[in-house]
């Protein structure tokens, strides 16, 4: 099948260059434009979800998944106008799943929840959103949870893997 712009694709091939920037076989992307063989692509990562990287790279090496309804098109424009092309990589995981985390900062969107920084929690996905992280806090006292909260990465402090 001949690839389209804004087509879904998967990399059918793995390459120590793009292994090393967080893009291995089997990675999801879209198609952003294609010139002769070689098709720019929008990849995501399936572990910070937010997280894309681009890259151009010959249509050999891409399956077919399916294709964006038309509506998609204006929102892929805009990122085309606006986004950062020139971003190559994922951005490396800083936890994973049941990592053993501390709150590092007192914010009120974590107090509201009775959060408090110096927080013990564990990281309950293998994944992450925009760079939060789901973190379930307990109070060591009791073993009571105090909160299962979405926490941004930057705001944390891996206590132990």
């Amino acid at each position: 099948m001949k690839l389209k712009i804004y087509d879904d694709i998967y990399l059918n091939t793995e390459f120590e260059n793009l292994s090393q920037k967080g893009i291995h076989k089997g990675c999801s992307g879209i198609i952003l434009d294609i010139k002769a063989d070689e098709c720019f692509v929008r990849f995501r990562n399936h572990l910070n979800r937010g997280d894309y990287a681009c890259i151009n790279i010959n249509s050999k090496f891409l399956d077919f998944d399916e294709h964006q309804p038309k509506e998609h098109y204006p929102a892929w424009e805009h990122f085309k106008a606006t986004g950062d092309l020139e971003k190559d990589s994922f951005k490396p995981q800083k936890f994973f799943e049941y990592d053993c985390v501390e709150l590092a900062v007192e914010k009120d969107k974590y107090a509201k929840f009775g959060v408090h920084k110096g927080a013990k929690g564990a990281i309950m996905e293998d994944f992450c959103i925009d760079s939060e992280y789901y973190v379930i806090f307990t109070d060591y006292n009791t073993g009571y949870d105090i909160a299962d909260i979405a926490v941004h990465e930057d705001d944390l402090i891996l206590v132990k893997k």
